[in-house]
């Protein structure tokens, strides 16, 4: 387990009109949930897409659904290669429940999330799943938020699985960011 002042991930918080070029090879898949969003500073609802939309993405993608009161995510999809990448299946799990993650989540994974909700940002993250004993494996996501009615539901994430030194950071500004070095 990582100890409260380190944390395995960096986390980035941008505006959700950042430019989605600005991300890589996840610049596709911010483009497809753009493509859903009903207006300036709204987001889409997980009913608007359609399965075959995600072709490419098939796997490396999670659903979580955001809890309030606490604030948690309680995944209700999580893809194929996700789960070999991390060695577990966490859909139906909720990450405060998750040992090996316990201290990453309240010391910089909760802010983050609550950063995201409050101030409707995207986020990005990277880092190695060293909580999960697969150091070896090093990650890119994107989290995009889901809402109806202007409250945020749902997490939408997708995750590319890169060699360290092909792992990037997005080269912009952003609103807020946690365990970075």
């Amino acid at each position: 387990m990582m100890g409260e002042t380190k944390s395995p991930w960096t986390y980035f918080a941008y505006e959700n009109d950042a430019p989605s070029e600005s991300f890589g090879s996840l610049a596709t898949f911010i483009d497809l949930w753009r493509s859903k969003c009903p207006g300036p500073d709204r987001f889409p609802r997980w009913r608007q897409f359609e399965p075959l939309e995600f072709e490419g993405w098939w796997g490396q993608i999670s659903l979580a659904e955001v809890c309030y009161d606490p604030i948690d995510l309680r995944w209700v999809l999580w893809g194929t290669a996700i789960t070999e990448w991390w060695g577990c299946d966490y859909t139906n799990k909720r990450v405060s429940e998750i040992s090996d993650v316990a201290d990453v989540w309240e010391n910089f994974e909760r802010g983050y999330l609550e950063r995201l909700i409050d101030q409707r940002l995207i986020g990005f993250v990277s880092g190695s799943l060293a909580p999960q004993r697969r150091g070896y494996n090093f990650i890119n996501g994107i989290d995009l938020p889901l809402e109806r009615d202007g409250a945020i539901t749902h997490i939408l994430s997708a995750y590319t699985k890169v060699n360290p030194a092909d792992a990037f950071e997005p080269d912009l500004t952003p609103v807020h960011s946690v365990g970075v070095s």
